[in-house]
């Protein structure tokens, strides 16, 4: 009461909301200062944002993994160091580069996003290298990889057969599209298989769905064959690539 004489009260009060104002566009300054650094903070909100920013622990961002990043629940950490990411599913995909999780989080969060694209990348290009080398079972190497990957993988391989079939047919081997066509169908054999072998639950929820790609994959290629589809540039097949 004898801080704020009831007659400055007005002023009082409207000195003390224009610092308020003052004090709540530095806050959101500072807030789009660190989402511009790291654009994916936009995807949680000032609250999440602040309770990571007012932390000392690299694992603050472990709850809001999941809004920042497709998918992804979690980082794999030791200590101060992100070694790892981890689907919701429960798949870990390994760093091959571990990032130093200290100082500005807005800063080794986008070295570890730069680290999440290496080393998809990286794992990636080794399964399509992988891919049936060696004499590895198709169904062997799709135990190996993470789900996404061996999906990518296996459409980038059959994407090439279907055109080597193509090739095929140019050199004069009018029969190699229903060839092939035989080996998908083996190759869907060898899946349901698989399936019904004991499996984890992610790996059957894996297989399952490398399944429904075979099955419309065999289709594809049997129509080919039914329709007499034996040029590259044929709309079919153009169609497929789009």
């Amino acid at each position: 009461h004898s801080r704020f004489p009831r007659e400055n009260k007005l002023e009082t009060l409207q000195r003390l909301q224009s610092e308020l104002d003052a004090c709540q566009k530095s806050l959101n300054d500072y807030l789009d200062a660190k989402r511009n650094a790291f654009p994916r903070f936009f995807f949680i909100s000032d609250d999440e944002l602040l309770s990571i920013l007012g932390s000392h622990e690299c694992t603050c961002v472990q709850e809001h993994m999941i809004k920042m990043f497709d998918n992804i629940s979690s980082l794999r950490f030791s200590k101060t160091t992100a070694k790892g990411m981890v689907s919701a599913e429960g798949e870990e995909m390994l760093f091959r580069t571990p990032i130093t999780a200290e100082g500005r989080v807005e800063e080794w969060m986008t070295a570890v996003l730069n680290e999440m694209r290496a080393t998809n990348r990286l794992i990636t290009k080794e399964a399509v290298f992988n891919y049936g080398r060696d004499g590895l079972k198709r169904t062997d190497w799709i135990t190996q990889y993470q789900g996404m990957v061996a999906l990518a993988g296996s459409q980038v391989w059959w994407t090439w057969e279907v055109e080597d079939v193509f090739r095929k047919v140019v050199a004069g081997d009018k029969k190699a599209m229903k060839a092939y066509s035989k080996q998908l169908n083996q190759q869907i054999d060898a899946m349901v298989v698989k399936v019904r072998s004991d499996l984890s639950k992610n790996d059957r929820k894996k297989f399952n769905t490398m399944l429904i790609i075979d099955v419309h994959a065999r289709d594809i290629v049997e129509g080919f064959v039914r329709d007499s589809i034996l040029d590259v540039r044929e709309f079919e097949w153009e169609s497929q690539l789009r």
